[in-house]
């Protein structure tokens, strides 16, 4: 089976690196682009159930404290 997991910041945490990339993308287009929140991204080929990767990305791949994380079986 394979699984994507996404991590990003949590809504109310700064991101700093994605209000870089959005304004460097404002003036470049000279478009207001709205937000950009930057975060990983793992893919992940296991024979274990989504409940092990769940797990995976709740203890390890994420900091629950400042982020949420996404768990996609593809």
């Amino acid at each position: 089976m394979k699984y994507t997991v996404i991590v990003k910041p949590k809504k109310a945490i700064l991101d700093p690196q994605g209000k870089a990339i959005k304004k460097v993308a404002e003036n470049y287009f000279g478009k207001d682009i709205g937000d950009i929140r930057v975060g990983k991204y793992f893919e992940i080929e296991s024979s274990e159930p989504k409940e092990t990767i769940e797990e995976l990305a709740n203890k390890i791949l994420s900091n629950d404290v400042t982020e949420d994380y996404e768990v996609i079986e593809s």
